[in-house]
């Protein structure tokens, strides 16, 4: 048989050797203390360093994005720390509550990406693709992604991120859309679906050139410093199993909350003798 070559891994991002780690290219020993850790996450994530104004910007995305009080993603990793799990594993649990109701950038990416290759495509304006859009979301009874939060009427976050793109000359066709998104809502939904942090994250980072999983990804580099505080304090602070009978609060699991009443199956029976 032919000799065939010994298993290795393929990667563009880094290698290292026993001296040296060599990352995109740089030496690490060079981007420590020259870089921030901004910088770092652009570097990695997309292979190149960003220019002044995408730093700014991408800097403003994540701290608007690392704390939100309690969230699913908070909650979820609370929940599994109360188990007795390493910090890593509440972290996780999480991160696994990221879906398409929370944090879910990379959905609206992916439809202003498609939305501005449909302008380009058939030459219409982009009011015209936004009235396309929501047309269709509302007519298929989708989920309209980036749009609604369900704690806030307006999402506090949106404006201030926008204000940070348009001051950074970063506020272009994709976010022009998302705006056009939101106006067209009120004609489809009878009233106005407001932008949320993760529309506007999507439409920036569209704009700054970012693919729809790696906005996803950065958000989630940005939520795991919340879930890091929130499994920490759990772990600190409070009982295990959230279950205290001794609390100030009525935890979630305490039994006075699994009563009868709030049970709705089938009513109590045996099993048939055979």
């Amino acid at each position: 048989m032919k000799e065939r070559e010994p298993f290795h891994w393929r990667t563009s991002i880094a290698y290292k050797t026993r001296d040296s780690i060599v990352v995109r290219g740089y030496d690490l020993n060079e981007l420590v203390g020259n870089i921030n850790f901004t910088e770092m996450a652009y570097l990695v994530i997309t292979g190149e360093l960003p220019d002044r104004k995408k730093k700014i910007l991408l800097d403003a995305l994540l701290v608007s994005l690392a704390e939100h009080a309690f969230s699913p993603s908070s909650v979820s990793a609370r929940f599994v720390a109360s188990g007795g799990v390493p910090l890593n594993t509440a972290v996780a649990g999480g991160v696994l509550a990221m879906g398409e109701r929370h944090a879910s950038a990379d959905i609206p990416a992916r439809m202003y990406i498609e939305g501005i290759e449909e302008c380009e495509r058939e030459s219409i304006s982009i009011e015209e693709s936004a009235e396309r859009i929501v047309a269709r979301y509302r007519k298929e009874g989708r989920i309209l992604n980036g749009y609604h939060h369900p704690q806030h009427v307006k999402d506090p976050r949106v404006e201030r991120l926008f204000e940070i793109a348009r001051d950074n000359g970063l506020y272009d066709r994709h976010c022009k859309l998302a705006r056009a998104i939101e106006e067209m809502t009120e004609k489809y939904y009878s009233r106005r679906l407001y932008m949320n942090a993760p529309g506007a994250f999507a439409a920036i980072g569209c704009d700054m050139g970012l693919k729809p999983g790696q906005i996803k990804g950065l958000i989630i580099l940005s939520r795991t410093v919340s879930l890091v505080a929130h499994s920490l304090e759990e772990m600190e602070r409070e009982r295990g199993w959230r279950a205290s009978t001794k609390s100030e609060i009525v935890q979630p699991l305490d039994l006075s909350l699994q009563l009868p009443q709030y049970y709705d199956g089938p009513p109590e029976r045996r099993l048939e003798k055979s």
